[in-house]
This record gives C-alpha cells, sequence and structure tokens, in this order.
C-alpha cells in the first residue's frame, strides 16, 4: 500500500476513518470525521451514503458507505460514538471530492460525542503511519 498524506491534526482508526482532534473538553464540540487517503487509494467515488442528522453512531461500527465506480461498496466506521450534528452536503454533491481532498472538503460528517467517549483507542498520526507500514 502507498502511503499518503497523514495529517497530525485528525486522530485515526486502524480502519482508516479519522476524527478531527478537539479543540478542549471532547464533549463540547462536534468533531468532523472522514477517511483517509491510504484507504481510498485509487478508488472512484461516485457516490456517498452519509448517516442522517440526529442520529447515534457507535465507535468501530458501521456509518457511512462510499459507492465506486465499479459499484463496490466502501463502508466507514465510525470513529468515536455520539450524535450526528451535520452532514457534508458537498461530498453528497460531488463525491470526488472525498477522494481528492480527504482531510478538507472531503469531510463526511460531523459527531458531537457522548458523554462516556474516550479518544483512548484512536491512533495519533505517527501511530497510524505505523500500524500502515506493519499492515502493508
Amino acid at each position: 500500500m502507498i502511503t499518503l498524506e497523514i495529517p497530525s491534526g485528525p486522530l485515526y482508526t486502524e480502519t482508516h476513518s479519522w476524527l478531527a482532534r478537539p479543540g478542549g473538553a471532547l464533549t463540547e464540540t462536534p468533531l468532523r470525521t472522514g477517511i483517509t487517503a491510504d484507504a481510498l487509494c485509487g478508488l472512484d467515488i461516485v457516490a456517498v451514503n452519509l448517516p442522517t442528522v440526529r442520529t447515534h453512531v457507535e465507535a468501530g461500527t458501521p456509518c457511512a458507505v462510499l459507492w465506486t465506480s465499479a459499484w463496490t461498496a466502501v463502508t466507514v466506521l465510525a470513529p468515536i460514538g455520539g450524535l450526528v450534528t451535520l452532514t457534508n452536503t458537498a461530498a453528497l454533491a460531488d463525491p470526488s471530492i472525498v477522494v481528492d481532498d480527504p482531510f478538507g472538503a472531503g469531510w463526511l460528517f460531523a459527531v458531537l460525542p457522548s458523554p462516556t467517549t474516550t479518544t483512548s483507542g484512536l491512533l495519533t498520526a505517527a501511530q497510524y503511519r505505523n500500524a500502515l507500514h506493519v499492515a502493508g
């Protein structure tokens, strides 16, 4: 696997989801989430299914689906549990931005972490990069 850009700001899962790092207390602000460029390398994403606003997602469970031009599904697992507060309408209108700018315009949805949620199972950029090299 070719390792693409891995920004140091977000936290990561071993299943290639990312979570914007909280600026304050974890449960104060909705945090944007997405999928890494490594998970989408070489794929042509043509459609996006995102979770419904005001629904709860659980960490490590399927919450979104990205569809390739071959109509193969890429399942996105929630990096953290909480309430979905916003979805990226730009990604719905132009799914290619999820591949072209996964950490910027291609984010998928924002989640307000549940009061019992922690980031203890998430990886730093260095840990995620190491996990990619071990897996590859």
